[in-house]
C-alpha cells in the first residue's frame, strides 16, 4: 500500500492501519502549521497597531500646527520601512551567510519561500511569509520610536534619509546579532557558537528594538537642539502641547499592541510555546502596571502633582523594561523591573532636560534607559526552568545557580548591549551629523514660528478649529507691540503684513489658532 504526492514522491506501508496512522499525524501537523500561521498574523497586526499608538502619543504631545507632520512620518514609516525592510533588511537580518551580518534572501528571492520544509506538497510557505511580516512590524516600530523626540523642529526629508537607513541597515544588523541562527550573539544559534556558551536574553527586543531607536532618538534630538522657546535665559519653559486624551488613547492602544509584540515573539503557539505565551502576558501587565504606579508617585513627590504624562510614560518604561526578560522572569520580579523601570525613565527625564536636551516625547528615557535596564534585568533575574521553557539552554540569571551560567548570562546581555550601543552611535553620528553639515537636518526659524503643517504640507490640520481674522486686525495686533517712531518698525510691520497676505492668499485667508 503506497501514498503518491503531487510532486511524484510516494511512500509505502505495510497495511491499512500504518497508512491511518500517518495520515491522522499528518494531519494533527497540518493544524499544528496553520495555527502557527494564524498565530503569527494576529500578533504582526497587533505590534501593526502600535503604530496608531505612536502617531496619537506624538500628536497629543505637540502643538496643533505640526500635526500633520508627525501624521505623514508615521504613515511613511510604515510604508519605506515595508519595502525597504522586503528588498534587503530582511536579508541582512536573517540571512545565513556569516555571523556578523546575512547576504542572502535580498527580496525574499534566495530563501526557500516556495517549497520544502515541514510540508512538501504546498505550492508555499505561509509561515515564512508571515514571520516576514511580523518582522518588519517589529522594523517599522523601531523607526517610528525616533519620530516623537525631533518632534516640530526636523526636516521631512532628514526624518525620511535616517528612517530609511535605519530599517534597511542599522537595525536589520543588529537582529542578525541576537535573534538569528547564525548570530554572534544569538541564544538560538548551535551550542558551541553562542556567545559565552549561552547567548543573549532579549526576547522580543529591549536592546535589539527599544535601545536602537531610543539611542537613534537621544543622538538626533542632540543634533538638532531644542525647540525655539525651549530654553529662555538658560532657563526651561513649559511648551504647550495638543491633547492629554491623544497621549492617554495611544499609551492604551501601545499596551494593546505590546501583548502581540511579546507573546508574539513565542514565534509559535503550539507545544509549551502556548505555556509560555501565557505567561509573557502576565509579566507583560505587571510589569507595565508597577512602572505606572512608580512614575506617577515620583511625579507627585517631586513635581506636586499627579501628571497623566508621567503615568502613561512609566507604563511604556514598564513595557520596554520587561520585554527582555518576559519569558524568563516571575511575575515578583516582573514587578521589581517595573519599579526599577519607573524610576528610571523619571530620573532620566531629569537628566534630559538638565543637558537641554529636548526630547518632546521622552522617547529615550522610555526606549533607550529602560531597554538597557531591561536587557540587564533579564541577565539578572532569569529562572533556569523558565529559560529552559521559552530557550531551551540551561542558563539563568546572576541571582540563581544553574551550573555557574548565571554570571555568562549576564556577562553577554552586557557585551550585546556594549555591542549595540557602539554600532548604533557610529552610524547615527554620522547620519545627522552629515545632514547637519548639509543643512539638511533642521527647519528654519520662521517654519517653525509658524508650524510645519503649513510650511511644508499644504495647511493646517484642523479646519474646523481655526478662525477667520482679517488683514486688518492682524495689523493693528503687530502695531501695538511696534514703536510708531521707529523705521525699523514701519518696515518690520509692512513685512509683517505682506507675509500675512500671502498666506491668506496661499490657505484661503484663514490662519490657525494660536498654538
Amino acid at each position: 500500500m503506497s501514498l503518491t504526492f503531487k510532486d511524484g514522491t510516494s511512500l509505502n506501508f505495510t497495511n491499512e492501519d500504518a497508512l491511518i496512522d500517518f495520515l491522522k499525524s499528518t494531519a494533527v501537523a497540518s493544524t499544528d502549521y496553520s495555527m502557527d500561521v494564524f498565530w503569527l498574523i494576529i500578533c504582526a497586526a497587533m505590534v501593526f497597531l502600535m503604530q496608531m499608538g505612536f502617531a496619537l502619543v506624538e500628536v497629543g504631545s505637540v502643538r496643533m500646527k505640526n500635526t500633520k507632520n508627525i501624521l505623514i512620518k508615521n504613515m511613511l514609516d510604515a510604508c519605506i520601512g515595508a519595502l525597504s525592510f522586503w528588498i534587503i533588511g530582511y536579508a541582512f537580518a536573517f540571512g545565513t551567510s556569516n555571523r556578523f551580518i546575512g547576504a542572502e534572501g535580498f527580496a525574499l528571492k534566495t530563501f526557500d519561500m516556495r517549497r520544502g520544509g515541514e510540508f512538501n506538497d504546498r505550492t508555499y510557505q505561509g509561515k515564512k511569509y508571515a514571520f516576514f511580516i511580523f518582522q518588519w512590524a517589529f522594523a517599522a516600530t523601531a523607526a517610528t520610536i525616533v519620530s516623537g523626540a525631533v518632534a516640530e523642529r526636523c526636516k521631512v526629508v532628514a526624518y525620511f534619509v535616517y528612517s530609511f537607513v535605519l530599517t534597511v541597515f542599522v537595525y536589520p544588523v543588529v537582529v542578525h546579532w541576537g535573534w538569528s541562527d547564525n548570530g554572534w550573539a544569538s541564544a538560538f544559534a548551535s551550542a558551541e557558537d553562542r556567545l559565552f556558551g549561552v547567548g543573549v536574553i532579549d526576547f522580543a527586543g529591549s536592546t535589539v528594538v527599544h535601545t536602537v531607536g531610543g539611542l537613534t532618538a537621544l543622538i538626533g534630538a542632540t543634533f538638532l537642539g531644542p525647540r525655539s522657546g525651549k530654553y529662555l535665559g538658560g532657563k526651561l519653559q513649559v511648551m504647550a502641547f495638543q491633547s492629554s486624551t491623544f497621549q492617554t488613547l495611544g499609551t492604551l492602544i501601545l499596551w494593546f499592541g505590546w501583548y502581540g509584540f511579546n507573546c508574539g515573539s513565542t514565534l509559535t503557539i503550539m507545544g509549551s510555546a502556548s505555556d509560555v505565551a501565557g505567561k509573557v502576558a502576565a509579566t507583560t501587565t505587571i510589569g507595565a502596571a508597577s512602572a505606572g504606579v512608580t512614575a506617577t508617585i515620583l511625579g507627585l513627590i517631586f513635581e506636586g502633582h499627579i501628571d497623566v504624562g508621567r503615568t502613561n510614560n512609566g507604563i511604556l518604561a514598564g513595557l520596554v523594561s520587561i520585554t527582555a526578560g518576559c519569558s524568563v522572569v516571575d511575575l515578583e520580579m516582573a514587578f521589581i523591573i517595573g519599579v526599577i523601570g519607573g524610576i528610571i525613565y523619571f530620573s532620566a527625564s531629569k537628566l534630559l532636560l538638565c543637558l537641554h536636551i529636548d526630547d518632546v516625547v521622552d522617547a529615550a528615557p522610555v526606549h533607550l534607559f529602560c531597554g538597557i535596564w531591561g536587557t540587564i534585568a533579564a541577565g539578572l533575574f532569569a529562572k533556569p526552568e523558565n529559560v529552559e521553557m521559552a530557550y531551551g539552554t540551561g542558563s539563568c540569571g546572576l541571582f540563581y545557580k544553574c551550573n555557574g551560567n548565571g554570571g555568562k548570562q549576564l556577562g553577554a546581555n552586557l557585551v550585546f548591549i556594549l555591542a549595540v550601543i557602539c554600532w548604533v552611535s557610529l552610524f547615527a553620528v554620522i547620519i545627522f551629523g552629515t545632514l547637519s553639515l548639509l543643512d539638511l537636518l533642521r527647519v528654519c526659524e520662521e517654519t517653525e514660528k509658524i508650524g510645519l503643517d503649513v510650511m511644508e504640507h499644504g495647511g493646517t490640520a484642523y479646519e474646523a478649529t481655526i478662525r477667520r481674522k482679517s488683514v486688518w486686525d492682524s495689523f493693528n495686533k503687530g502695531r501695538k507691540r511696534t514703536k510708531t517712531n521707529s523705521a525699523d518698525g514701519v518696515v518690520t510691520r509692512m513685512a509683517r503684513t505682506f507675509r500675512m497676505l500671502r498666506t491668506f492668499r496661499e490657505h484661503q485667508k484663514i490662519t490657525p489658532v494660536a498654538t
